[in-house]
């Protein structure tokens, strides 16, 4: 693909992209901070692993489907279809349940609640 059409193809997408920040950015969310240094041994690996592996619907029976508009229902990769995320990595993991102890922690800090 030559780079006008890689252009007049970003153009094209900016429509549908203004929609999906509009859709994302109603949504509520809670930032936390997690100030430790990044590495496969820091509590913010060990939370995304454990927020994908608990949202993931892969390999088990849904709590919360994606809706059947969903575009990731017409990925190619069968890890985004099966699991209902984005996401590829960590889908098929299980979550540890003591993980949800650590995000509270982070949670109440980010509110200015001290456990």
């Amino acid at each position: 693909m030559d780079n006008s059409a890689s252009k007049s193809i970003r153009l094209a997408e900016i429509p549908l992209e203004r929609d999906v920040s509009g859709v994302i950015g109603a949504m509520p969310f809670l930032w936390i901070e997690v100030a430790d240094a990044p590495g496969v041994g820091s509590d913010r690996a060990y939370l995304e692993r454990n927020s994908i592996a608990l949202l993931s619907n892969c390999g088990k029976e849904p709590i919360d489907r994606p809706s059947e508009g969903w575009l990731g229902l017409h990925s190619l990769q069968a890890t985004i279809r099966n699991s209902g995320l984005w996401n590829t990595n960590h889908v098929g993991d299980e979550y540890a349940p003591t993980f949800l102890d650590v995000l509270e922690r982070y949670a109440r800090e980010m509110k200015g609640v001290r456990a």
